[in-house]
């Protein structure tokens, strides 16, 4: 009875370690993507940046803290005019990148695998040189504890980042601007 009563008190304090374990360092990998859809009366405008830099750490407590960015001039919309004129309208000479930064909390690696959880990221994203609260609704699936994809669609304001609205034919594109953010995480030293 006592070897049971150990053997019950050992796989316990297993099980508490590895919840309680060292933080997990995340790096975003090549073929994450950050895409925004600008809505004009007579079409529809997506430009997509390939290159993005950041890293999300998970801490034992399941904090998860998330610092992600992309350069405005790597969003490429298929055509060099357009994105010319997207670059002015962003000051993207001033202002080159979008920089995110967010906590969610709650955040744990799935015991089984691979899975999907929804993750709300609560952070400051800069751009323009403004720096607005947002919140970055997330499907957050884990492939295994060292690796994991995240997506997620939101919308920000052109006008609450005090970027002029382009106009097509004396029309005002919508102010609203949906970024989709696809997001390839790969534990680093795993």
């Amino acid at each position: 009875m006592r070897s049971l009563s150990a053997l019950c008190a050992l796989l316990l304090s297993v099980a508490a370690l590895a919840e309680g374990g060292a933080p997990r360092t995340y790096g975003v990998q090549d073929g994450s993507a950050l895409t925004y859809t600008l809505i004009h009366k007579l079409h529809e405008v997506k430009g997509t940046a390939k290159r993005l830099e950041g890293k999300a750490r998970l801490l034992p407590d399941g904090t998860l803290q998330v610092a992600v960015r992309a350069r405005v001039e790597d969003f490429d919309s298929g055509n060099a005019n357009r994105d010319a004129h997207m670059k002015e309208a962003t000051d993207a000479s001033r202002f080159p990148l979008i920089d995110f930064k967010g906590v969610a909390g709650a955040v744990r690696v799935p015991a089984k695998l691979p899975a999907t959880l929804p993750v709300t990221v609560k952070g400051r994203l800069t751009f323009h040189g403004v720096t607005r609260p947002v919140e970055v609704p997330l499907q957050v699936t884990f492939q295994s504890p060292a690796k994991a994809d995240a997506t997620g669609r939101f919308e920000i304001s052109l006008e609450a980042f005090q970027i002029e609205r382009p106009s097509l034919l004396m029309v005002k594109v919508q102010d609203a601007l949906v970024l989709d953010l696809a997001v390839k995480l790969a534990q680093e030293g795993a």
